[in-house]
């Protein structure tokens, strides 16, 4: 998250208005009574007046106009490229001024840019002020801001004589890693002790004569580095150095009490600093003056850090209390609660997007910045947590009471302890390249880690000795070292013979496996014959087996089958009989209504005869009633002949059905009579060939066991060789390799000393080369006292 705050105090500078500005005349004493405070009233006034100032903003008089805002200083005497005012009307900054309009017309910016240059006079009778040259070029090209350009800054030809030499070290409570070079910073007494951490070579020591160091921050390009401390209950200050000469560059804060906490804005151009005054102060590397303070903690500030891009600022204090700035205006951007005891520690991680914060009450904080929220709380240490600090690949290292160092993920999950310290652990970074840890403890022990395996690489010394003495102890260990290098030399000749024999015997051992292995073969040879040869018949046995099984299986389902054909035909003869009593039964049944059909028509036929003699009246009626009655139950008749009739066709189609069931019932059975008879056969056949095969599998397996007999005591013989040969192979194999490792381990050794040895003659040329530079010092002194005053 980037904040665009460059030009926050400018904030809706310069409305649009009709240009009455005038061209600048290089013979011509621009002032802002004559020539600015026109442009100013008709492109300014209305957003940056009394009234309303905008950005804490008044251009209407020129000593509010050299005031400047909340930000601080806008014009710079002398310098239009280090004025916020002329780089954003030029829309060399952001944010552009006059906002959402085009650049202010090229005469106005040329009578504001005269006007800056020829010293920001106020009235013609003016004379122009000496603007206050920094002694370091400190502001960075926002871009580049970071990695430096070229090969990052490493010490050169700095004095590694200490400026005190105590007792015992002191609590290691001011540590820093150069985020470009192989250097770490440690703090203490009057003095800061540089380190390359790929040698652990001690390559400068710088005086700090203001007392004790209580914070090291290297700027983010690595040139600079920064130092804050004092004395306590007296004074207190920030010292940057240059890394490279070791020079001071600049002394920001005149404070009453030991600057506890300071950090260098990336650019190079604030410094904020902190301590038991409660104020957080911000001030310009420049010329060292306040830009601005804030009274918001309760307690003593013990940590400030800027993001790495310079946009916010982070403070925290002794009362829990954990503060987001803008770096620039020194406005509130985030009040951040959560922690319960004091903040010991704040770190950003490189992307800017969040801030890690550790307290006293054990816990880590991650803080993201889009909404000012923690996004991650860590249990890191038990008792408290004394440091946290990012590495450039998101990962972490903090301290704790606990007397242990921990690296974390990005996500915060733990990937290591580290070997615990014998007192409170109380700082650690990592290297440059993150491949490294160093920490250090209450008691002054400073211990370099692996960062990947977890392994001690070295320690360093937070009390080195004076200058000649490392030096005659470097020259007493070089001569150790090189009679150490001379033994492990002569140790290696001896050992290069033995791998080569061994080589020799390894050959000659396989050789005799080889030729024990073969004698096995050969005895084993009628053995395998025989094994085969039974394991073929054994497979035909089972083979034999199976068909039979089959084959059986096949001849029970035809029987089956066959029994299920003849109960079909018993069922369909007696379906045929009960047909052929049902056709004979309809037969009867038709005849009878036959008859009695013939019968009544007979009686019908008299009747009607009756009818033609019957006289009228009664006799005839009668006749006629009796006539229809016989005429109805011949119609009874004639259907019940319909019926039968109909009865007899259904169960003579029934009955010929039935017949052909039964015929196909019967053909059902001749067929599977037939199966069964050839099923049968086929089983009897497998029955018989099983017999063969377990016939010829025994033969087979009283040959294997004879073959067996007769060989097995020459097999056991050849095998008992084989088995000898085999460890001696083994055997020959391990030494071949100890004497292998024997003699990489000399080399190795021997190397190492070599090794050793070039190390301490470079650590006892550099000493010596110092210490002769000291004593040619001293001895000018001597020779050419400087005169007295």
């Amino acid at each position: 998250m980037r904040l665009n705050t460059t030009g926050i105090i400018l904030s809706g500078l310069i409305a649009l208005a009709p240009s009455l500005s005038l061209a600048a005349d290089a013979k011509t004493k621009v002032t802002y009574q004559d020539q600015v405070s026109a442009i100013f009233k008709n492109r300014c006034n209305s957003c940056h007046n009394a009234d309303k100032q905008k950005g804490g903003l008044n251009l209407e008089t020129y000593s509010s106009t050299m005031q400047g805002g909340g930000s601080g200083k806008v014009i710079e005497s002398g310098d239009p490229d280090a004025s916020t005012l002329y780089q954003l009307v030029t829309h060399s900054e952001q944010p552009n001024m006059p906002p959402n309009a085009p650049k202010l017309p090229d005469a106005e910016l040329g009578t504001i840019k005269a006007w800056i240059e020829g010293g920001a006079l106020e009235a013609s009778g003016s004379v122009a002020a000496v603007m206050a040259k920094p002694k370091f070029e400190f502001k960075l090209d926002p871009n580049s801001a970071g990695q430096p350009v070229g090969p990052p800054a490493m010490p050169e030809n700095l004095t590694t004589e200490p400026v005190i030499v105590t007792p015992k070290p002191n609590a290691i409570v001011a540590m820093a890693s150069s985020p470009w070079a192989p250097l770490i910073a440690i703090g203490g007494h009057k003095q800061v002790l540089l380190y390359q951490t790929t040698n652990h070579h001690l390559v400068g020591v710088i005086p700090f004569p203001e007392g004790t160091i209580h914070v090291l921050k290297f700027s983010r390009n690595g040139g600079l580095l920064l130092a804050g401390g004092g004395r306590g209950g007296q004074s207190g200050i920030a010292v940057a150095w240059d890394v490279k000469t070791g020079k001071r560059v600049f002394e920001i804060g005149k404070e009453y009490d030991s600057v506890l906490a300071a950090d260098i804005s990336p650019d190079h151009g604030l410094v904020a600093l902190g301590g038991p005054s409660k104020v957080l102060r911000v001030y310009n590397t420049a010329d060292g003056q306040l830009v601005y303070e804030s009274k918001k903690h309760t307690e003593w500030v013990t940590a400030v850090e800027f993001s790495p891009d310079g946009v916010l600022l982070a403070s925290g204090d002794r009362n829990n209390g954990l503060v987001v700035w803008e770096a620039v205006t020194g406005r509130e951007f985030y009040d951040l609660r959560g922690h319960t005891l004091a903040i010991s520690d704040i770190s950003w991680r490189l992307d800017s997007n969040v801030v890690a914060s550790s307290s006293e009450d054990g816990t880590v904080r991650l803080w993201e910045m889009e909404g000012g929220t923690a996004i991650k709380n860590i249990a890191a240490h038990g008792g408290g947590v004394a440091s946290v600090r990012f590495g450039k690949d998101g990962r972490l290292v903090t301290t704790g009471r606990d007397r242990i160092t921990r690296v974390w993920d990005p996500a915060g999950a733990k990937q290591r302890d580290l070997e615990p310290f014998n007192d409170l652990a109380l700082e650690a970074v990592f290297t440059h390249d993150s491949t490294a840890v160093i920490g250090g403890d209450w008691s002054g022990e400073v211990r370099v880690w692996d960062a990947a395996s977890g392994a001690r690489r070295a320690n360093l010394v937070a009390n080195p000795a004076p200058l000649a003495t490392r030096l005659e102890q470097t020259i007493q260990a070089l001569a150790a070292a090189e009679a150490a290098a001379d033994l492990a030399a002569k140790a290696v000749p001896p050992l290069t013979a033995a791998p080569t024999e061994k080589a020799a015997a390894l050959v000659a051992a396989q050789q005799a496996l080889t030729v024990a292995e073969q004698a096995v073969a050969e005895q084993t040879a009628p053995v395998t014959v025989a094994d085969q040869a039974f394991k073929v018949k054994d497979a035909a046995r089972q083979a034999a087996a199976a068909a039979l099984a089959v084959a059986q299986a096949a001849a029970k389902k035809a029987t089956d089958d066959k029994g299920v054909a003849d109960k079909a035909v018993v069922d369909r003869t007696a379906a045929e009989k009960v047909a052929q009593d049902a056709l004979a039964t309809a037969g009867m049944a038709v005849e009878k209504v036959t008859l009695a059909k013939k019968a009544q028509q007979g009686a019908i036929a008299e009747a009607l005869a009756g009818l033609k003699t019957a006289a009228a009246g009664a006799a005839f009626d009668q006749v006629v009633a009796g006539l229809t009655e016989k005429a109805k139950k011949s119609t009874e008749i004639h259907a019940e002949f319909e019926t039968a009739t109909i009865r007899q066709a259904i169960d003579q189609v029934l009955f010929e059905r039935a017949g052909l069931e039964k015929a196909a019932a019967v053909k059902g059975v001749e067929t599977v009579t037939a199966q069964v008879a050839a099923t049968t056969a086929a089983a009897e056949a497998a029955k018989q060939a099983e017999q063969v095969t377990i016939t010829e599998r025994a033969a087979a397996e009283t040959a294997l066991n004879a073959a067996k007999a007769a060989t097995q005591p020459a097999i056991q013989a050849a095998t008992a060789v084989a088995v000898a040969r085999k460890a001696d192979l083994d055997r020959v194999t391990a030494e071949k390799a100890a004497v292998e490792k024997a003699l990489a381990d000399g080399q190795a050794a021997s190397d190492a000393a070599a090794a050793k040895v070039a190390m301490l003659k470079t650590e006892r040329d550099a000493l010596a080369l110092e210490k002769k530079a000291q004593e040619a010092a001293s001895a000018s002194v001597a020779t050419n006292p400087a005169p007295k005053t």
